[in-house]
C-alpha cells in the first residue's frame, strides 16, 4: 500500500533541480541499506534477520487465542515494543513478504518537506537574492531576512538549519572558505571564564573593505582594525579603526575604550545606539606580536592591576573566541560596496576600489551598529544566548572598578619616553615642548617620562608631581603645525638621505610641509598620498575653523612668564 503524503510535502517534481538530484543520490544509498522493495542491495545480515520476523509473524497470524498475550510474548522474544510487533503485523498483512520486514532507516520521505510551500518559496526567493549579489553576505543574512519576510507576512520563521539544508541541496558549501573548522580530537581547549571581564581577548585584522578619503572620495586602501573582546559573554568591549598597521597605540586605545563607558564616544560619532558592556579587564589574552610586549602597554596594565598572558606559540586555539568573531565580522563587511573578500580567489572579478564609497567615520559607525545594534541582540550560537542580555545579568552581581579620570586612563597607555628637564623645557623627537609650569613643578635636570600620542604630536603628557594628572605640553613654539610620528620619521629620513646628520626643528617642519604639498598635488593620483593626508591630526576640520591670526609686534618688548630663566 503507497504512502499517503503528509500535508505540507512538497511533491518531488516541484522542488529545485539541485534538491531533485540531491533526492535521486539518497534514493541511491537507501537503495543499498534495503528499505526498498528490490532486494538485491539488501545485506545478507539484515535480510537474515527479515525472514525470522516472517516466520514469527506467520505463526502469529495464525495462531488461535487472544492476539494480546501472544503480540507480548512475541515482543519478549524479539525485545521490542508490542507496538512493534503490531506494526509489523499490519504490514504483513497488507503484502506478506520479507521486503517489508527489512528495517528501514529514520527520517522523512524522499521529497518531504517540513516547511510549507510558501516558506519554501520564500526561502527560495531570498536564496536567490544572495546568490545574485555581488557582493557575498553570511548565511546570517539569509536567516535574518528569512525571518523578517515571515514576521511581515505571519508565516512561522524557518531554522537556520533549513536553510543551511535548502543552500547545501543547491550545492552551495556552507563551510567558512570551503573548510572545515572542527579542532581535531584531542586537541586543548583555550581558557573559558564564566564572569565577565574575567578574560578579555585583543587582537587585529586587516578590513576586508576599501575606503575612501573625506575629500576626493577616492581609494586609499584596506585600514587595520583593534578589537576587545570578553570571552565569558560574548560581548565586544571596544575596537579602534586606523589606516596604520598595529602598533602599542592602537592596542592602547582599544583596551581604553574597553574601560570606559561609551556614551561619549558614541555622542561624538552621532549614534543613538546602546552599548553598555565596558570595565577594565582582569586578564588580556594577546598573541606574541611585537605591539603587544610595549613597555607602556605593560606599565599601564600594572597600574590598573591588569594582568597580560601570551598564547603559546603554535596554539592558535588559545585565541579561538575573538578569531572566531573577528571572522563573524569581516563576512559581514563582505556584504558592503568595496569589499575585498577574504582572498583574490573569492573576490574574482569584483572590482573592490571602483566600488569603494566609504570613509572611516562611516565605516567605524557602520562596525558601531553592527556591534552594538545587531551583535550584541542576537543568539549567539556558541552562547546559546544573547551576549547583551548575557552581559546585564552577569555584570549587575558583580563590582566593577571605577575609572574616576577617563582622560588619564587613556594616556596611560600611550607610548612613553623619559626625557631630562631644562631651563627651555625638554626635547622629543627633535622638537622642543615648553610649558610655564614644568620649572615650577620640577627642578631643572630631573628626568621624567613623557607619553606621546603619535596621531598628533602636537602636545605630549608630563605626569604631574602628585601623580594625580598630566600636564598638557604643546610645542615651545606655538606656530608648528600638528603633524603625526610617522610625518617626522619621514622628514628625518629624508634630511639624513640629503646629507644632514642633525636637523634642526625648522628644517623637520618645512620639510614636513614641502612633503605635505607634494601629497596635496598628487592626492589624485596616488593612494599612498591619501592615506598619508588622511592621517593628519584635524587637517580638514582646522582648514575649515582657522581663523587668520594677528601679526606679532616685535617691537614691544616680551613679558617673560613667572618660573622662566632668561
Amino acid at each position: 500500500m503507497g504512502r499517503r503524503r503528509q500535508s505540507g510535502a512538497v511533491h518531488i517534481s516541484r522542488l529545485p533541480k539541485g534538491i531533485r538530484k540531491a533526492a535521486a543520490r539518497r534514493i541511491e544509498k537507501l537503495q543499498q541499506g534495503g528499505p526498498t522493495s528490490d532486494l538485491m542491495f539488501t545485506p545478507e545480515k539484515a535480510l537474515a534477520k527479515a525472514r525470522q520476523r516472517e516466520v514469527l509473524l506467520h505463526y502469529l497470524d495464525e495462531g488461535t487465542g487472544p492476539l494480546g498475550p501472544r503480540v507480548e510474548r512475541l515482543a519478549s522474544v524479539c525485545r521490542v515494543s508490542s507496538r512493534t510487533i503490531r506494526r509489523w503485523l499490519g504490514r504483513y498483512r497488507d503484502n506478506p513478504g520479507v521486503s517489508v520486514l527489512v528495517s528501514q532507516h529514520p527520517g522523512p520521505p524522499i521529497g518531504h518537506r517540513r516547511l510549507s510551500i510558501g516558506q519554501e518559496n520564500l526561502v527560495t526567493d531570498v536564496i536567490d537574492l544572495w546568490a545574485a549579489r555581488t557582493e557575498r553576505l553570511p548565511i546570517s543574512w539569509i536567516v535574518e531576512e528569512c525571518a523578517r519576510r515571515c514576521k511581515a507576512t505571519d508565516l512561522p520563521v524557518p531554522s537556520r538549519g533549513a536553510v543551511v539544508a535548502r543552500l547545501r541541496d543547491r550545492g552551495i558549501s556552507t563551510l567558512r572558505d570551503g573548510r572545515d573548522v572542527t579542532p581535531p580530537p584531542g586537541a586543548p581547549r583555550s581558557p573559558r571564564p564564566t564572569r565577565p571581564l574575567e578574560i578579555v581577548q585583543i587582537d587585529h585584522t586587516l578590513v576586508d573593505i576599501m575606503v575612501v578619503d573625506e575629500v576626493q572620495r577616492e581609494s586609499m586602501g584596506r585600514p587595520w582594525v583593534t578589537v576587545a573582546f570578553d570571552v565569558a559573554t560574548r560581548v565586544v568591549l571596544g575596537f579602534v579603526l586606523s589606516l596604520s598597521p598595529p602598533s602599542a597605540t592602537s592596542v592602547g586605545l582599544a583596551l581604553a575604550m574597553a574601560g570606559l563607558p561609551k556614551d561619549q564616544w558614541l555622542k561624538k560619532q552621532g549614534l543613538k545606539i546602546r552599548w553598555a558592556p565596558y570595565g577594565i579587564p582582569k586578564v588580556v589574552h594577546l598573541d606574541n606580536a611585537a605591539e603587544f610586549h610595549s613597555l607602556a602597554l605593560k606599565r599601564g596594565c600594572e597600574h590598573y592591576g591588569i594582568r597580560l598572558e601570551y598564547r603559546p606559540p603554535g596554539r592558535p586555539q588559545y585565541g579561538g573566541h575573538i578569531e572566531r568573531y573577528l571572522g563573524t565580522l569581516m563576512r559581514r563587511i563582505h556584504g558592503l560596496p568595496g569589499t575585498t573578500m577574504s582572498n583574490p580567489v573569492q573576490r574574482g572579478k569584483y572590482p573592490s576600489e571602483a566600488k569603494a564609497s566609504m570613509t572611516m567615520v562611516e565605516l567605524a559607525q557602520w562596525i558601531a551598529h553592527e556591534i552594538a545594534g545587531r551583535y550584541h541582540h542576537q543568539l549567539h550560537r556558541g552562547l546559546h544566548a544573547v551576549p547583551a542580555k548575557v552581559w546585564d545579568r552577569a555584570i549587575k552581581h558583580q563590582r566593577r572598578a571605577f575609572i574616576d579620570n577617563p582622560t588619564r586612563f587613556t594616556i596611560d597607555f600611550l607610548p612613553a619616553e623619559t626625557r631630562r628637564i631644562t631651563k627651555n623645557g625638554f626635547q622629543l623627537g627633535l622638537i622642543r615642548y615648553w610649558d610655564p609650569l614644568l620649572n615650577q613643578m620640577f627642578p631643572v635636570g630631573t628626568r621624567v617620562l613623557v607619553r606621546y600620542d603619535p596621531r598628533d604630536l602636537s602636545k605630549v603628557f608630563v605626569p604631574s608631581t602628585d601623580r594625580s594628572g598630566y600636564l598638557d605640553v604643546p610645542y615651545a613654539d606655538l606656530r608648528r603645525p600638528p603633524i603625526t610620528r610617522a610625518e617626522l620619521e619621514r622628514a628625518r629620513t629624508t634630511l639624513t638621505q640629503k646629507g644632514e646628520r642633525h636637523p634642526t626643528e625648522d628644517r623637520i617642519f618645512a620639510t614636513t610641509a614641502a612633503q605635505r604639498r607634494i601629497e596635496d598635488a598628487s592626492r589624485q593620483r596616488t593612494r599612498k598620498s591619501r592615506r598619508n593626508a588622511e592621517r593628519r591630526p584635524g587637517m580638514v576640520n582646522a582648514a575649515k575653523t582657522s581663523r587668520p591670526k594677528a601679526a606679532v609686534d616685535y617691537s614691544r618688548p616680551a613679558i617673560p612668564y613667572e618660573g622662566e630663566e632668561w
